[in-house]
């Protein structure tokens, strides 16, 4: 069956009105994905410092933050602060270790000022990790 000549167009003018939509739900399913997986990153990394604090606060070559960082290999590319309180950890006590990174957008599209929009980014993100010392 042969098309008229009224609707040649018909396919790029929905293509044109439907590649946007689809672009944009296909950046925000990449942009979703990584903020998943720095905020699990970032708790695995809690969650390691803290029990080598906990396992390892009388020694004095304590590295919560190395053991921290290098738990998350992921989060390597991104600025990440951690904070802990290992030196006031003694037996029956608790250690916390806190992992915090300001994470830029991946696309740039969901950037704050985009279109003269607030935009969602750069997110705040932080992993908590707490056991107990000595045990």
């Amino acid at each position: 069956m042969k098309s008229s000549s009224k609707e040649k167009g018909a396919v790029a003018v929905e293509m044109a009105i439907l590649l946007p939509l689809l672009l944009l739900i296909l950046m925000g399913i990449m942009e979703f994905g990584r903020v998943f997986n720095v905020q699990i990153s970032l708790t695995h990394a809690a969650r390691e410092g803290a029990r080598h604090a906990a396992i390892h606060h009388h020694k004095s070559t304590l590295d919560v933050e190395g053991t921290a960082l290098g738990a998350a290999p992921s989060l390597d590319n991104l600025t990440v602060a951690v904070e802990h309180d290992a030196d006031s950890c003694s037996s029956g006590s608790d250690v916390q270790v806190t992992t915090r990174v300001d994470l830029p957008s991946m696309t740039g599209f969901l950037d704050a000022g985009f279109f003269g929009a607030p935009g969602i980014f750069p997110l705040t993100l932080s992993g908590v990790g707490v056991m107990r010392c000595g045990g």
